[in-house]
This record gives structure tokens, C-alpha cells and sequence, in this order.
């Protein structure tokens, strides 16, 4: 286990040169109306828009969208694995986790300037997020 918990500390160390966090805005029709006046019918909608926090930003590059998105899954498998006390697949979901880190930290450079920081904020979060499941994992044994 201390192997597993060391290889995920040298993952979290990659990932954590890189980040990400995003607004998304989210744009509803709020009001409706309609007015007749002789022979002609006016239609008038209002919209608003308004600004979503969203805890998994997009980028410009689909590869790392991608990249993200397995992070999730492999988030979760790793999290159902510490539930059931599963050592084999523990280890295992470290391993991959640590190769994701490690491609994490190659796309940075497949984004734009002005999202590079966004992105190695976001992948800090993650990696803190992965660290304090494996904490619990310690706690567990």
C-alpha cells in the first residue's frame, strides 16, 4: 500500500504543475409575450443569461476534454475499490491513475496560452481530490 500511496504522491506531484477551472454561461428564455394591435401581431421574448459555476471546465483541445472526462471514471472506480477494500484493484486504478497524470501533464501544451493556467489550477484540484481519497484508503486499513 505504501508503494501505491508513493506512486500516486509522484502523480500528484506532475499534476499539479498543470490546471483548470471554468465559467459557463447558460442562456434561458424567461418571458414571452404577445400583443396584437389592428392587423399586425408583435412577439417579443427576453432572455437571460447567467453565469454556471461548473466544476469540470472545457477547453479548445477535445483531447484534453477527453482526458478529462476519464478522469471522472477512474475517479470513481477508484473510490468504489477503497469502499470495497479491493488491494488488487486499488493498485491497479493507481496505476492508471499515474499514467493519466503523466499524459495530463503533456496536454497542457496542447492549449491555448490563456487556458494553460486554468488548467493547471483545475488539474491541482483534481490531484487533491485524488490525494485525499487515498487518504482515506490509509484511515481504512
Amino acid at each position: 500500500m505504501k508503494k501505491a500511496f508513493l506512486s500516486f504522491a509522484a502523480a500528484t506531484l506532475v499534476a499539479a504543475m498543470l490546471t483548470s477551472c471554468d465559467n459557463t454561461k447558460k442562456t434561458e428564455p424567461t418571458t414571452d409575450s404577445t400583443s396584437v394591435k389592428g392587423d399586425t401581431t408583435l412577439k417579443t421574448t427576453a432572455t437571460k443569461t447567467e453565469t454556471v459555476k461548473s466544476d469540470k471546465p472545457t477547453f479548445s483541445n477535445e483531447d484534453v476534454n477527453k482526458g478529462l472526462a476519464e478522469y471522472a471514471q477512474l475517479k470513481e472506480a477508484y473510490i468504489a475499490a477503497l469502499k470495497s477494500q479491493n488491494k488488487t484493484q486499488v493498485e491497479a486504478l493507481t496505476s492508471r491513475y499515474t499514467t493519466w497524470a503523466e499524459n495530463a501533464a503533456a496536454w497542457s501544451s496542447k492549449l491555448k496560452a490563456e487556458e494553460v493556467q486554468k488548467y493547471s489550477d483545475y488539474l491541482t484540484k483534481l490531484s487533491n481530490d485524488w490525494a485525499a481519497a487515498a487518504q482515506q484508503a490509509v484511515e481504512l486499513k
